[in-house]
């Protein structure tokens, strides 16, 4: 038998705990249903949030300035385009106006996305397409590691550009700036020696503040200084060719190249008192009893006055006739090969070519361009000392009686790199200009 009978109380009791444990799962519920309304109305305020970014967004479209329709680009740029990427799509031109001489266009190929640039008249400048950075030449790796200790390579470029000249762009993140995450991008020619580093704006902001105030305080200090030397009675009585301004050097060595400075004065004339000192030099053909001039020139070393009796020729603050201005396709022309050079001074030759001087830090260079824009070659001047030992060797043998007054590495589109030499002879003072190649034999 199975005793069945339970006392009331015990019933109550029961009853009672039922009716909690039934109240709990009742709360629970109710806990239950509240945070999944939460959890739903804080999804759909995030929806409404998000949508109304979207609607902001549509209604404050951010468009590129500098993006041009396919109208407005040239038609001899256009065809260029179409006939060298044939199979590029969603091509979109950019141009900065009227001013700016050149068109970037970006654009798919083979499924990548690539930009082009062009000069105005129509050439193909370069073309940077991305690639892998794991695949970037070993040597790549190992001058950037040179410069920066602790970086992370985010993308790498190849350009192929016209001139044969292809570089990779690299673009790291260094560890100071991983908050940010600015980029700095790094230039280097397609054997992996490093061009050029292009620090995150912000960087070169704070770098140009400084070097703007200091050169402000440079400036003052210079002004102050001039102001100051013009009243000075007692000047250097001998001053070496060496301490000239650069631009007294290249005048004479342009338009005296066989002569040598005899004499250099920096003095107050009368004839010039408006420019405080100013340099008076004596240059002379070398030798006994040689054709000699006069020249004067600012302390900056801008011409002022030249005297040669023997030329017949005296220029006193003339103002030079017109010149044949360069051409915008052959600066275009020289931007594409040399796009970090800001300083260049034309001049046109007596072949009608231009050519365009500069100095970096290789020396002094002067590039030839043909009036079609086409470059011609580089000569670059070099210490004598530096030219090949072949060369040198050829030199001595087949002009021994010669001096090298001048030598230049040259670079040309084809062909290896060769050596243009400038020789005096003392003998009937005469200069001649003979070339060779790196192995010393004539260049032909």
């Amino acid at each position: 038998e199975v005793n069945i009978s339970v006392s009331f109380e015990e019933v109550i009791k029961q009853i009672k705990d039922m009716a909690k444990l039934r109240g709990l799962c009742s709360k629970l519920s109710i806990l239950s249903c509240c945070v999944i309304l939460l959890f739903s109305n804080a999804y759909a305020q995030k929806e409404n949030n998000e949508q109304r970014k979207k609607n902001i967004n549509k209604n404050n479209v951010q468009i590129d300035p500098t993006l041009i329709s396919s109208e407005k680009v040239p038609a001899n740029v256009i065809k260029t385009f179409n006939k060298r990427f044939s199979s590029a799509t969603e091509a979109q031109w950019h141009n900065n106006g009227e001013k700016d001489t050149f068109y970037i266009v970006n654009y798919i190929m083979r499924e990548v996305q690539m930009e082009s640039l062009f000069g105005k008249s129509g050439y193909w400048i370069s073309t940077t397409e991305p690639v892998d950075p794991d695949n970037l030449l070993s040597a790549c790796h190992k001058t950037i590691a040179m410069f920066f200790s602790k970086y992370k390579i985010v993308a790498a470029y190849k350009i192929s550009r016209s001139d044969k000249n292809n570089q990779f762009l690299v673009h790291i993140i260094e560890s100071q700036n991983a908050k940010s995450q600015s980029i700095t991008k790094i230039y280097l020619d397609k054997s992996g020696k490093l061009i050029n580093i292009e620090e995150p704006t912000e960087v070169q902001e704070n770098k140009t503040e400084k070097i703007d105030k200091k050169t402000a305080k440079e400036e003052a200090k210079l002004k102050k200084e001039f102001e100051k030397d013009k009243q000075l009675d007692i000047y250097p009585t001998k001053i070496s060719d060496d301490e000239l301004p650069n631009g007294i050097q290249y005048w004479v060595n342009k338009n005296y190249p066989d002569y040598i400075f005899k004499n250099i004065e920096y003095l107050i004339d009368e004839d010039f008192e408006e420019e405080g000192n100013i340099y008076r030099i004596v240059i002379q053909r070398n030798g006994i009893n040689q054709p000699y001039a006069t020249v004067w020139f600012t302390r900056d070393g801008e011409f002022l006055q030249l005297i040669d009796e023997f030329r017949d020729t005296e220029i006193k603050n003339e103002k030079p006739a017109p010149k044949r201005q360069v051409g915008e396709n052959i600066k275009e022309a020289f931007s594409a090969k040399y796009p970090n050079i800001s300083s260049v001074v034309w001049e046109e030759n007596d072949d009608g070519n231009w050519i365009g001087a500069y100095t970096d830090k290789y020396g002094q260079n002067f590039a030839t361009f043909d009036n079609n824009a086409q470059w011609l070659y580089t000569r670059t001047l070099i210490d004598y000392t530096k030219a090949p030992y072949a060369v040198r060797s050829a030199v001595e043998n087949d002009y021994p009686k010669y001096e090298a007054t001048k030598t230049y590495k040259v670079t040309a589109p084809e062909g290896k790199p060769y050596y243009t030499l400038e020789l005096y002879l003392k003998k009937d003072k005469s200069t001649i200009s003979v070339d060779f190649q790196q192995n010393g034999k004539p260049l032909e």
